[in-house]
């Protein structure tokens, strides 16, 4: 009705106005189908799109380098096959006229992310055109990421995002949840981390470097309380000492180790929800060449450089692992960056 007006004060009706007669009816009605259509795309310009999924790492914009979603799709692909659980990734342009939230739902279960009635999924959404970001979490995670630890998560991508290191933020952030995943289930999970990343563990899970795990058995075992003790305390470290949240702990090397000298490197301890932080520095081991293989760095944290090539790729490298029919129930978290 209010294109219809529009014509009518833009052309009207007079001796000489464009709709007289038979040619100038037929001319005010295509003018008027051609308005409709206009008017009907424009509002349709706004809406959603959801793209089909290519692969579990899907970058819809080109964000990432080969070798960034060779290192994610490594990730969730081991973390499918140690505990069952299904991560994914979309990195869209935006998000159209719906909220991230709303639109994080739609897109998960359009995907069908984990497998249908177990539902333990989970899908991170980067959308660059409003900077924001999402942690959609499927119904059977839930009780393991919960809306708390989706945000922890959550921040410890964004310092990355910030400098652009996309890849690198998707990976600790994917890391740390899988971490959650794999401490729920009661097993250790085993991944061997990219050259240049520095995993995010908890301390007391961490083996210091220099000291062997069958001397710590042993002085275990020789004296029984002061190990004890000893457990108690790393326990107390792993918690910021001001607001008792659960600390995020990094290590950077200072001086690269040689076949025959350690080197040194720091370890960073922030807590993501008071900004408590604090610095430790250590010695790591010599690297160590078995015959017949490659260097090995003893325990420690792996460094050097996180990229490789810096061409882009705008899919994954196969199709969907893990994408049964799953389903979420809103659950997660959002940010923006």
């Amino acid at each position: 009705m209010q294109t219809t007006e529009m014509l009518r004060m833009t052309f009207p009706r007079s001796k000489n106005g464009p709709f007289k007669g038979k040619h100038g009816r037929l001319t005010g009605t295509l003018i008027l189908v051609l308005a409709i259509l206009v008017l009907v795309d424009s509002r349709a310009f706004g809406a959603a799109t959801y793209p089909e999924p290519k692969g579990n790492i899907n970058d819809y914009v080109g964000v990432l380098t080969l070798s960034d979603i060779a290192n994610l799709n490594a990730l969730v692909n081991a973390v499918f096959e140690q505990t069952g659980a299904t991560f994914a990734v979309a990195i869209v342009p935006d998000h159209g006229d719906e909220s991230i939230e709303i639109y994080g739902v739609k897109l998960y279960e359009k995907w069908g992310i984990g497998q249908e009635g177990e539902d333990r999924g989970l899908l991170v959404i980067l959308s660059m055109e409003e900077r924001e970001l999402r942690m959609e979490v499927g119904y059977g995670l839930e009780p393991v990421i919960t809306d708390g630890r989706a945000g922890e998560c959550l921040d410890i991508m964004i310092p990355y995002f910030r400098n652009e290191e996309f890849g690198k933020g998707l990976y600790a952030g994917l890391l740390n949840a899988a971490q959650y995943v794999a401490d729920d289930a009661g097993i250790e999970l085993k991944i061997e981390a990219p050259e240049g990343y520095v995993p995010i563990v908890p301390e007391d899970e961490f083996v210091r470097p220099g000291v062997s795990t069958g001397l710590i058995l042993l002085v275990a075992g020789l004296v029984l309380l002061p190990g004890l003790l000893a457990g108690y305390f790393a326990m107390k470290r792993r918690r910021c000492p001001k607001c008792r949240s659960r600390l995020v702990i990094t290590d950077r090397v200072l001086h690269e180790a040689t076949p025959s000298v350690g080197g040194l490197a720091v370890r960073m301890y922030r807590c993501p929800v008071c900004g408590y932080n604090r610095e430790q520095r250590y010695r790591t081991r010599p690297i160590v060449q078995p015959p017949g293989s490659g260097p090995h760095v003893g325990p420690g944290p792996f460094f050097g450089g996180f990229g490789g090539s810096g061409r882009r790729s705008g899919r994954g490298f196969s199709g969907p692992r893990g994408f049964g029919g799953g389903r979420s129930g809103g659950g997660g978290a959002s940010r923006k960056w």
